[in-house]
């Protein structure tokens, strides 16, 4: 595919995912000379990145730095993905789960990670994505995001697949607060009328 580099196209096929939803996504490679003013900042060590499009104003962008260079000063590893600053939460929706937005009989499903939903939507489950489990609002606001108005949500059942570590402490040991974003979202849409459900991946699941 001529809009990807081939290591992006190697992470796209990591993730299991087909020609044929690669292209439907629109995802494509970001010219090395280009990628600063597209992310709109500087990121140090940063020298690969690819787009993965919401919409004609909104993407993220899968970002690859040079090697030793993912580090942060703090020891952590520096974010995998990246939007443009101040450019607030999306909900992101493939193209095929757009066709069912309205029709309640669907069950949705909703997980973390663009891929993983152009995944479930390539092997028939209607499925839209978090950023992160906290990206269901914005900074500041404690209401859904309002792409969650394009989806008729009463009477529809929507399941809710979190990361198998969303229940986990974090690699230094801290407790998250991960299992209180999926209760607080799994209230946000029973509150819409949702019949919700949390779907408790296998620890060995990625």
């Amino acid at each position: 595919m001529k809009n990807l580099h081939p290591h992006h196209m190697a992470d796209l096929r990591k993730s299991g995912l087909s020609n044929d939803s690669i292209e439907e996504a629109g995802i494509k490679s970001i010219s090395p000379d280009r990628i600063n003013k597209t992310i709109g900042s500087n990121v140090h060590g940063l020298i690969s990145a690819y787009e993965i499009p919401y919409d004609a104003y909104y993407s993220r962008f899968k970002v690859f730095y040079e090697e030793g260079k993912g580090i942060n000063k703090d020891g952590n590893s520096k974010p995998k993905y990246l939007a443009r600053k101040d450019s607030g939460n999306r909900l992101y929706i493939p193209s095929k789960a757009k066709t069912i937005l309205e029709d309640v009989s669907v069950p949705l499903y909703i997980t973390e990670g663009e891929k993983k939903s152009l995944k479930a939507c390539q092997e028939g489950l209607f499925c839209v994505a978090l950023s992160g489990l906290w990206s269901w609002k914005n900074k500041g606001e404690d209401t859904l995001i309002s792409d969650f108005d394009l989806i008729t949500l009463k009477n529809r059942e929507v399941f809710i697949i979190p990361d198998n570590d969303w229940q986990e402490p974090d690699r230094m040991g801290e407790r998250k607060n991960l299992k209180e974003a999926v209760m607080e979202l799994s209230s946000r849409l029973l509150d819409r009328g949702s019949k919700v459900f949390i779907v408790l991946l296998p620890r060995e699941a990625k």
